[in-house]
């Protein structure tokens, strides 16, 4: 029996890495997109095509082209290849990018298989090949879609390396680490914490342990030292991203003003630029006496630098005044964006037509989190009652509370897994649970499913660890 399920596991994980492949494509066939339509994947398609014409890793369609540390170089430069070897069309990186689906597909049946076993393995690839996010945003040039092995083959490394320490485990898993930083900036405190974790593991287990775990801070460091130090000698400072500055004023000081103001605001609309470009760069403004308006691209780059520092003064400023402002819109957002999974995309691919077109409210948890807030409790279920029991059609119905009870399954087995983990191996429970939290609660103001694609592969061992037999 035990030689027929070891027979039987590689034709299924090839069954699952072709199954992983065939969701995406039929995705992208029935639902083609723009793939640099996103403002970011523009930018990521930008900066490929400039460092290919020589005009070095700048964002922009025409001079000046200031050099910028915004993005870090992994995923530009994943663009920036294919673009050498097969052409400069988006729509072949996104051929590569299914590719990449495969491979993640296989590494999160690799973690799942280290931290569950078998079985949890195969679920978890199982459960990472039909969940829908990463199917929709794989047809875009967005950096999560290289995150997303990075973050699977970290994680997989780091499990390996709590379970047998040694240098070479250690070093692997600071490399891939570093590699994450490299593509997405975001995860940086969350890397410290690994590598703090893998500290504290080797110097309770044993003292002389703690020079192996040098080893990861080594290689991650090794990875990282180039680019800071192209940002020191291009930009003048020591730094692997400017994009902490960036969320702080376009992101973080709007939503606090906003906050402040009592005013509700969806990110990007009219009313969150009007209060960017008049309480932030408006402020930066005014102190510093700009004679020249800031949307201003064809000033030289030393000018653009000096402002986007003034301007983050400023942003720091709004948010140090106002901390309390800040945290509660920080986790409205992160609350609202776990509460509404994404009915709206769900019920365009199935009809064909908006949410609109079902005549009832689409935020309905921000609605309702406002009455809470209020004590309001009987606004809260009449509003609920109204907009999602009597006011929709039944199949839009039947799709909003399905995906409401399967978010919920989702988290409660998640948890599971991970309380299951715990009393066996805790290390690789923190490592895991505190990834997946940390990208969880990141975004903040600005949150949605995009921000939540490198949790996935946490996630679903996770779910596959609390859904297997004791």
């Amino acid at each position: 029996m035990l030689l027929s399920m070891r027979a039987r596991a590689p034709w299924t994980r090839l069954a699952l890495l072709w199954l992983a492949l065939l969701t995406r494509v039929l995705w992208l066939a029935r639902f083609p997109a723009d793939p640099i339509g996103p403002i970011d994947a523009e930018g990521f398609h930008l900066l490929a095509v400039n460092v290919l014409a020589g005009r070095g890793f700048a964002i922009g369609w025409e001079p000046p082209f200031c050099p910028t540390a915004i993005r870090p170089p992994l995923y530009p430069a994943f663009v920036a290849g294919v673009y050498a070897t097969l052409g400069r069309d988006p729509a072949r990186v996104v051929l590569m990018q299914l590719l990449l689906e495969v491979l993640t597909t296989a590494l999160v049946i690799r973690l799942g298989r280290e931290v569950g076993g078998a079985r949890a393995g195969t679920l978890a690839g199982l459960l990472y090949v039909l969940n829908g996010t990463t199917q929709r945003y794989a047809g875009y040039l967005l950096a999560e879609m290289l995150l997303l092995p990075l973050m699977a083959a970290a994680l997989w490394a780091t499990a390996r390396g709590l379970r047998r320490p040694s240098a070479e485990r250690l070093a692997a898993a600071g490399a891939l680490w570093g590699a994450t930083i490299l593509t997405k900036p975001n995860v940086q405190p969350a890397v410290w914490a690994v590598g703090a974790l893998l500290m504290a593991r080797l110097w309770l287990s044993e003292r002389r342990g703690i020079w192996v775990a040098l080893a990861f801070w080594l290689a991650l460091g090794g990875v990282l030292f180039p680019w800071s130090l192209r940002n020191r000698r291009v930009l003048g400072r020591w730094m692997l991203s400017s994009a902490f500055e960036e969320n702080l004023a376009r992101v973080s000081a709007v939503a606090t003003l906003a906050e402040v103001a009592g005013v509700p605001v969806e990110p990007w609309t009219e009313t969150w630029e009007y209060l960017y470009d008049e309480g932030v760069v408006g402020r930066a403004a005014r102190r510093y006496g700009w004679s020249q308006p800031w949307e201003s691209y064809f000033l030289p780059c030393d000018v653009q630098t000096t402002r986007h520092a003034q301007i983050t003064e400023a942003a720091r400023e709004i948010v140090a005044a106002h901390p309390g402002a800040m945290a509660r819109a920080h986790w409205r957002g992160v609350r609202v964006s776990l509460l509404d999974p994404g009915h709206e995309t769900w019920y365009v691919a199935f009809t064909g037509e908006p949410w609109a077109a079902t005549g009832t409210m689409r935020a309905i948890w921000a609605r309702i989190g406002w009455s809470l807030e209020r004590w309001a409790w009987g606004d809260a279920l009449q509003v609920l009652w109204r907009e999602r029991v009597v006011g929709l059609p039944p199949g839009a119905a039947l799709l909003w509370w399905g995906l409401v009870a399967l978010r919920g399954a989702v988290w409660w087995m998640s948890a599971r897994g991970t309380w299951r983990l715990l009393r066996s191996r805790p290390w690789a429970a923190l490592a895991l649970a505190g990834m997946a939290a940390y990208l969880v609660v990141l975004p903040g103001a600005i949150a949605h499913d995009r921000f939540y694609v490198p949790a996935i592969p946490a996630v679903v061992v996770m779910v596959a660890n609390g859904k297997r037999e004791t």
